[in-house]
């Protein structure tokens, strides 16, 4: 043994500088490129949060609107007593919201930029979807991700990563009724069409 340990000494004095600076390298790396990590981390951990919402999910159901028109609808879920229809809206920095208000503000450093209310949209999917299956309660969120600020506030049916209520949070004990199965199922075929 006494044999080996000065020659593994040797071998390593030569590697030193090599590996401490390799070391050193990815650090810097990891140093420069933190920002886009931690947003890539963000990003999936959102991804699965949102994949193990409900007992199931129907994802981009191209939906008619009554109108000749078809429109997409992100993510329909599952819940026990009815469905929930979920739009993932991508707006990054802080927004300047409340329900009844026509236009929202979105401030992107020291600049604004009006867009339409989200909620607007979502009210026509829920009743388009309602109307797609009467009897089952369906209800509507928006999804606002890590990227975007509420300084102000915002109203209830928008949710964010850490803001999941309950009944959205996976349970697969929960047996759900046997009207709102139908109407899932209504909803399935129409995705496969």
């Amino acid at each position: 043994m006494n044999e080996i340990s000065p020659h593994i000494l040797q071998l390593m004095e030569g590697y030193t500088l090599p590996v401490i600076l390799v070391l050193l390298t990815l650090a810097f790396i990891i140093y420069l490129s933190w920002g886009k990590i931690r947003h890539n981390w963000l990003n999936l951990k959102t991804r699965y949060r949102l994949n193990h919402l409900g007992i199931k999910q129907i994802y981009n159901l191209q939906c008619p609107d009554g109108l000749d028109h078809y429109f997409n609808i992100d993510r329909l879920i599952l819940r026990q007593d009815g469905i929930t229809l979920l739009a993932h809206v991508c707006y990054p920095g802080k927004i300047f919201c409340a329900d009844k208000i026509d236009d929202w503000t979105q401030m992107l450093g020291k600049k604004s930029y009006r867009f339409k209310n989200p909620l607007y949209d979502l009210d026509c999917q829920i009743k388009a979807v309602s109307a797609r299956v009467p009897d089952v309660p369906v209800n509507g969120f928006l999804f606002f991700d890590h990227q975007t600020e509420f300084p102000k506030g915002h109203p209830d049916r928008i949710l964010r990563l850490k803001e999941i209520p309950d009944e959205l949070k996976r349970n697969k004990q929960d047996e759900v009724q046997a009207k709102v199965m139908s109407a899932w199922q209504d909803l399935l075929r129409m995705a496969k069409a």
